[in-house]
């Protein structure tokens, strides 16, 4: 497949339209967008890159991941530390985490959609296309039997 294609097929993805694609010791490395990135083996079907593609957006880019551990909060002179003690600051934390959960299960479930929306228009443009040859062939068919009959009605006639 190529890229032009691949554009074609995936316009539902973000930043798609700056695709590329290098061979990389025997793998497809694809680049679009501001930082996404996939690889997959230089033998893969079309349909595997498409899907290498469509996984890269929904997972969490990777500056999302801390290049370190956080701090731990320093041991208070009891020995507990201080965000074990503070429930406040717990509560914080809790909410902060759930509030980015929901962000990125939302990020997911409209990548999600956005496949599906493809996926259902690629089947309508399948059948618009293939219901247009059977319609085309007919008609083709209804040419020929027309003047066959035409000839058949003047050689009678």
């Amino acid at each position: 497949m190529s890229i032009a294609d691949l554009k074609l097929r995936l316009a539902d993805v973000p930043g798609i339209e700056n695709l590329s694609m290098a061979l990389e010791a025997r793998r497809i490395r694809l680049r679009w967008g501001t930082g996404y990135s996939a690889s997959i083996d230089a033998a893969a079907s079309d349909a595997d890159i498409e899907a290498a593609i469509r996984n890269a957006i929904t997972l969490p880019s990777v500056s999302l991941v801390p290049d370190k551990p956080a701090a731990m909060a320093a041991p208070t002179p009891n020995g507990v530390s201080s965000t074990t003690s503070n429930p406040a600051s717990a509560g914080a934390s809790v909410k902060a985490l759930m509030e980015d959960h929901v962000r990125m299960m939302g990020d997911i479930h409209q990548a999600r959609l956005r496949i599906l929306e493809s996926s259902l228009s690629r089947q309508r443009e399948t059948v618009a296309g293939a219901v247009g040859k059977v319609a085309e062939k007919i008609d083709g068919q209804t040419e020929d039997f027309l003047a066959i009959m035409g000839q058949f009605a003047n050689d009678l006639g």
